[in-house]
């Protein structure tokens, strides 16, 4: 069974050869997709409400309020913007699978930049609060002794949440692959329970685990 991600096509950045693979491919697929639907939902907005602004309303309070509820009021001017883009394209992109698309999670590269975006946010948003002294003073809380262990503690935040949602959602691919193999000519009789689950119901609650895990990282690493 393939793990990694098929190369569609090179590009010479710079002297460099640069390989484009499927889950790439995909999230430009999907960037392109998400704008396009913006600019349409988002066209002739008025002052006399619509059901089309209506529902994008909805969606903007109740990121706004998941937000507020997690992280308090004073941090809604950014990070509705990021855990709200964030979590629109994680969404498509985890539940790819029900239109016939490999989710790009499935690419270890793919969920290590998402985590690298975020350890970058709570570090920056730590000094931003603290200052770099109060930052850099944190390392050594409750006391000296303790600041190889803190050091630890802050590099396996990205790398958990790499591998937690690189392991969540290639499970459900690998499941599904292996029930096909093994039903050969009568893979058309698969359940459509598994692929609901697996390719939906797994992907929609590992977004929200992300934008979770998120803004808790966030807000404790400032508060500490």
């Amino acid at each position: 069974m393939e793990m990694n991600p098929k190369v569609v096509f090179n590009m010479d950045i710079l002297g460099h050869t640069v390989d484009v693979t499927s889950s790439i491919v995909t999230q430009w697929f999907f960037m392109a997709f998400i704008i396009i639907l913006v600019i349409l939902l988002t066209r002739n907005i008025g002052k006399i409400p619509t059901k089309r602004q209506s529902v994008l309303e909805i969606i903007v309070t109740a990121i706004s309020g998941l937000v507020g509820s997690n992280m308090g009021n004073e941090y809604k001017k950014f990070f509705v913007l990021y855990i709200g883009a964030m979590g629109i394209f994680l969404i498509f992109l985890n539940t790819s699978g029900v239109i016939g698309i490999v989710p790009a999670t499935k690419d270890l590269n793919v969920t290590g930049a998402f985590a690298l975006m975020t350890f970058f946010l709570i570090n920056a948003n730590a000094i931003k609060q603290n200052g770099v002294g109060g930052y850099l003073h944190g390392y050594l809380k409750p006391a000296a002794p303790m600041l190889p262990l803190n050091i630890i503690e802050k590099i396996t935040i990205p790398l958990s949440l790499t591998l937690r949602l690189f392991i969540n959602m290639v499970v459900g691919t690998i499941i599904i692959e292996l029930v096909y193999n093994g039903l050969g000519y009568f893979a058309f009789i698969l359940p459509i329970p598994l692929h609901f689950f697996f390719d939906l119901f797994v992907g929609v609650i590992q977004t929200f685990v992300f934008m979770m895990l998120t803004m808790v990282y966030v807000k404790t690493a400032a508060a500490e």
